[in-house]
């Protein structure tokens, strides 16, 4: 099955890193979805959640403050401001 890799940060660490199947996030003008070999992609993102689903199948929900993300050959990450 396909996957990218997916990294959260904050201006003091990473919070999360592994692979992943879907990422769903609420970008600043609606909720986005991320697959694998998603297009490249830079948007701004609203505090709420992030759903993602691992790899695994596990699926895991962690909340985010406002920030970015940012979408480059099958790599996701997503800039947080806390």
């Amino acid at each position: 099955m396909d996957t990218f890799t997916l990294e959260i940060k904050t201006p003091e660490k990473s919070v999360f890193f592994d692979r992943a199947l879907q990422l769903t996030a609420q970008a600043a003008d609606g909720e986005i979805g991320i697959l694998p070999g998603h297009a490249s992609l830079a948007t701004r993102l609203k505090a709420g959640s992030l759903k993602v689903r691992l790899e695994t199948g596990e699926t895991k929900e962690l909340e985010g403050s406002d920030g970015f993300l940012i979408v480059s050959k099958n790599n996701v990450s997503v800039l947080m401001r806390k």
